[in-house]
């Protein structure tokens, strides 16, 4: 579960801060929705407002971990359908976060992932995916 506690629009996207009521995280997604749908997106969303929010790491995976590479531990379950897409259910530390599954080279035994990411999106917010990931 997240409180929104800050939200900077801009006229096609914008950035949404989370603070995770659990381990007190502070998160900045960007959320691109309205760009996709006028009425399926994640305007509805207000600062002070909680909600359970599923959040997408965008990057690349690599061989070795360096300054901006990190491990992603994989969740016992792992694979997630959302949409009509497949995803990986990753932590980061105490945190969880989603990555496609078709861009991620691994095999059932292996318990981690090198990664390196540039942004975080909102995937999915109290059941409502976001459009870029439904068709």
């Amino acid at each position: 579960m997240f409180e929104v506690t800050n939200i900077d629009e801009r006229t096609m996207d914008r950035d949404i801060y989370l603070r995770n009521i659990i381990t007190e995280k502070e998160e900045e997604c960007f959320d691109n929705s309205i760009g996709y749908s006028d009425d399926n997106n994640f305007l509805f969303m207000r600062i002070g407002s909680k909600y359970e929010c599923k959040i997408l790491l965008i990057g690349d995976q690599t061989k070795e971990e360096n300054e901006e590479a990190c491990k992603l531990f994989f969740a016992e379950e792992r694979l997630i359908k959302i949409g009509k897409y497949k995803f990986l259910r990753v932590y980061l530390d105490k945190e969880e976060y989603y990555i496609l599954e078709d861009e991620i080279f691994c095999n059932d035994e292996d318990k981690y992932i090198i990664f390196d990411f540039f942004r975080k999106d909102l995937l999915e917010v109290d059941g409502h995916i976001s459009p870029m990931y439904i068709d």
